[in-house]
């Protein structure tokens, strides 16, 4: 499995007096298909415009981006996104937020654990204390954007691609050519941990019947000591024992070279915030839809750095609720759980 992640907009705007979206998307990609995925897409890409020799979704029309959309769409690929409206934030908000998930790092820590690791904790709490509020917020949108691809393509793919689970590659969209940025290096060794704490809190379903053969060396056999006293009786039926350490740490790379994997997923998740802001026309971004994976609730939803008695004042929510109809239905119907074959007659 090949994983491409890149955002668009600045994560900046807190408190502004219209709609302030920034957007952190990823491409989820067989690995076995991306040979006859690129080749397509280099013919494609000979009509399309360019910035100092590389394709930008910002300067795609509606055309274009709906040929890449289905170029993606037929060859397998999934689009997973995350998104926040800052204008329904305070800085308030973000510093009250900072303060819990710092404080969230060390929570767990016992006497039990070893005083390396208790240093290394507090010299990441020290390195997020420096972050400007722009690069803490894109780090706490990355969150919710990882978790919920790690829920969606473990699901997906069981039921499809099994072997695609046996290797995790992920390329993430370099922010620095030539060097790895404090931020970047920081993001990489700091989000797996609150990633493996959710998952032991939350874990994601496994469906019966799926083929997890090719997964099982990501679940652990035992639970490292650091962890089994935060994780919930053990159920690997439902995931709670998966090795995040193993699954993100395998192949990780920041790249800034104009790569076709990262030019593709720039220009869906360009053209999702275009269209929740409204600079690009339905023709070009409702087709995102189909590269998504249908639920309950919308698509891709705000994420709120608010505190629990606050709600966001969701005003994108007229775009927001035109993803509701046309995602890719999760289960294949030998596989199906009752509560999609509504969703499939819809």
């Amino acid at each position: 499995m090949h994983i491409f992640i890149d955002e668009s907009g600045t994560f900046t705007g807190v408190g502004a007096d219209a709609p302030a979206v920034s957007t952190l998307g990823a491409l989820i990609m067989p690995s076995h298909r991306l040979p006859k995925l690129f080749k397509k897409y280099g013919r494609l890409r000979l009509n399309l415009p360019t910035r100092k020799g590389e394709v930008k979704g910002s300067l795609l029309d509606e055309r274009q981006v709906a040929a890449v959309i289905e170029l993606l769409r037929i060859n397998g690929a999934l689009f997973c996104a995350s998104m926040i409206d800052l204008a329904d934030h305070s800085p308030e908000d973000i510093a009250k937020h900072r303060e819990r998930r710092s404080a969230g790092l060390a929570a767990n820590l016992t006497h039990g654990h070893t005083q390396e690791l208790r240093d290394s904790v507090a010299a990441l709490q020290e390195r997020m204390a420096g972050f400007s509020d722009q690069l803490y917020v894109q780090g706490a949108v990355t969150i919710d954007l990882l978790y919920n691809v790690m829920q969606d393509m473990i699901v997906y793919h069981c039921q499809r691609f099994p072997k695609e689970l046996g290797e995790f590659n992920w390329v993430i969209d370099a922010k620095n050519p030539g060097a790895v940025t404090n931020w970047e290096d920081w993001w990489s060794k700091t989000l797996v941990i609150w990633l493996q704490a959710m998952s032991l809190v939350k874990p994601g379903a496994m469906i019966p019947g799926g083929d997890y053969r090719h997964f099982r060396r990501f679940i652990f056999d035992d639970l490292p000591e650091y962890l089994r006293d935060v994780a919930p009786p053990a159920d690997h039926s439902r995931g709670a024992g998966i090795d995040l350490q193993k699954m993100f740490g395998e192949s990780f790379r920041f790249s800034s070279e104009p790569e076709p994997g990262l030019e593709l997923v720039d220009i869906v998740t360009n053209a999702l915030r275009r269209g929740l802001i409204g600079n690009l026309g339905e023709a070009g971004w409702l087709p995102l839809r189909g590269l998504m994976i249908h639920r309950s609730e919308v698509y891709v939803s705000p994420v709120g750095l608010l505190p629990p008695d606050r709600k966001l004042a969701r005003a994108l929510l007229p775009t927001m609720n035109k993803f509701r109809l046309g995602g890719r239905i999760m289960a294949t119907p030998s596989l199906a759980w009752p509560e999609d074959e509504p969703a499939a007659a819809k």
